[in-house]
């Protein structure tokens, strides 16, 4: 009886939210994940802070040099048009009783997993000398194979698996409409690398690769997807990982691979036994990375809260909210 009025006191806290609904979400996505954990504001300024000042930070820039990475780190002043780091009076994260998480792809190979640890190591000290704590905190790295990289990762911070993504995510307009991007904290470009299969095959750009004949490997869920109508006579190989389709390379099945062109020139100085005749070819201009927090945010942590447990109860009805456009009750009733 008592959970039974407790919920009723939420459902009414929440039918009442749902009526002010322009002020009370900030951002909201069409994904249709289950057990959605919301976000504050005040959280997610603070990453967005973090990160702003990440591009300014001299370990972060020592260590992004050291890596090996060859394009520049962005501006992120350019980015959000400030000058300064705007953080929150406070950190909205029940840091005594929960663990801060981050989480990037499995097997993202080198020089991308050095990136990733390094972006997450510095969010966490940067916060730490901000608001004088001490996080305890973790780094996931999760299994793409089921949903791509993009969609893993996605649902990774939507139903709260970790809070901030720290993959290194390219930046582009339909992402950007799906989660909440922080300021971009590293740069690189698109390219693909020439294997030596067929190697009387001439390609020397990505008009080449347009031909009937030519197997193609690239990443599922991957901004490099995007270059396949480009190259729709092509067969493409897909593979779950941006380490499995590197594989397809040493296996010798595919003519060329498309990817981030760090991880290109770095597979193909190490691939010395087998790609000693590749050769690696820009396509595009700077892609920008960044790291992304979920897009379900509101105002305060209170509402939050509110509704994580309502979400909890009636899944169905959370998802057919995030459904629906406008915020109408009598629709939304309706839907449910």
């Amino acid at each position: 009886m008592i959970v039974t009025a407790r919920f009723l006191i939420l459902t009414v806290v929440v039918g009442s939210l749902l009526l002010n609904c322009g002020s009370l979400f900030i951002q909201s996505t069409n994904s249709q994940s289950t057990n959605i954990q919301y976000v504050s504001s005040d959280f997610v300024k603070a990453i967005d802070a973090a990160f702003i000042e990440m591009t300014d930070d001299e370990e972060y820039i020592d260590s992004y040099r050291n890596i090996g990475l060859i394009f520049p780190i962005p501006e992120c002043v350019n980015y959000f048009g400030v000058s300064e780091f705007p953080y929150p009076d406070k950190f909205d994260f029940n840091y005594k009783e929960k663990v801060f998480t981050m989480c990037y792809q499995k097997n993202a190979g080198s020089p991308r997993q050095e990136m990733h640890e390094l972006a997450a190591r510095i969010l966490v000290k940067l916060l730490n000398r901000r608001y004088k704590i001490q996080l305890n905190y973790e780094v996931k790295q999760l299994d793409t194979g089921k949903l791509g990289f993009f969609g893993t990762l996605k649902n990774a911070v939507d139903t709260g698996e970790c809070q901030v993504s720290v993959a290194s995510t390219a930046i582009d307009s339909s992402r950007d409409s799906q989660i909440h991007f922080q300021c971009p904290y590293a740069s690189s470009t698109n390219g693909f690398l020439r294997t030596t299969l067929d190697p009387q095959i001439t390609v020397n750009n990505l008009n080449d690769l347009n031909r009937t004949g030519l197997l193609v490997g690239v990443a599922t869920g991957t901004f490099y997807e995007s270059f396949i109508p480009q190259i729709s006579a092509a067969t493409i190989v897909g593979a779950s990982t941006t380490q499995n389709v590197l594989r397809l390379i040493t296996q010798g099945k595919v003519h060329a691979v498309l990817g981030d062109i760090n991880d290109l020139i770095t597979f193909q100085k190490i691939s010395t036994n087998n790609c000693t005749d590749c050769n690696v070819r820009g396509i595009g201009g700077t892609v920008e990375m960044a790291s992304f927090t979920s897009g379900y945010i509101v105002a305060s942590s209170a509402t939050s809260l509110v509704l994580n447990y309502y979400c909890d109860q009636t899944p169905k009805a959370c998802d057919c909210l995030f459904l629906k456009e406008n915020c109408d009750v009598n629709v939304y009733i309706d839907c449910c």
